[in-house]
């Protein structure tokens, strides 16, 4: 239970890692529309399931966090990732390896439909950045 409370006393290094993500320009335009969507999501009053409707009002909530913390820690890239974390580099390991376990109960096709390629993106652009340093 040690591994729970510290993934919850983390929660606010993610808060803050959000608006770095939104700023840098490697992370796909993609995975920013998509995390913010998420996020928008959260904040709205209006829900796809109502939540006067017991269990399934709060899981399409539960499963739009899922998706963002996921989208957060394992759809951008690690280099990106590690430049912004302002914990321990084995906080964020075990934040992503718990919302890469979590959300698995996400169907795999939304999780596509939603990144795509995003991982990949992310990843070109990183390989494109030092030439583009060294151009200018």
């Amino acid at each position: 239970m040690a591994w729970m409370k510290e993934a919850l006393l983390a929660l606010p290094r993610v808060a803050l890692l959000i608006p770095k993500l939104a700023a840098d320009e490697r992370v796909p335009v993609r995975v920013k529309l998509v995390l913010a969507g998420l996020a928008v999501y959260l904040a709205s009053p209006w829900d796809i399931v109502p939540d006067f409707i017991p269990v399934l009002g709060q899981l399409d909530d539960a499963v739009a966090v899922l998706l963002l913390l996921d989208g957060i820690l394992n759809q951008v890239d690690d280099r990106i990732l590690l430049q912004h974390w302002t914990g321990e580099v084995r906080t964020l390991r075990r934040l992503q390896w718990l919302s890469r376990l979590v959300s698995g109960w996400v169907p795999a096709r939304l999780r596509a439909l939603l990144f795509g390629r995003a991982v990949e993106a992310g990843e070109h652009r990183l390989r494109q950045e030092p030439t583009a340093r060294a151009s200018s």
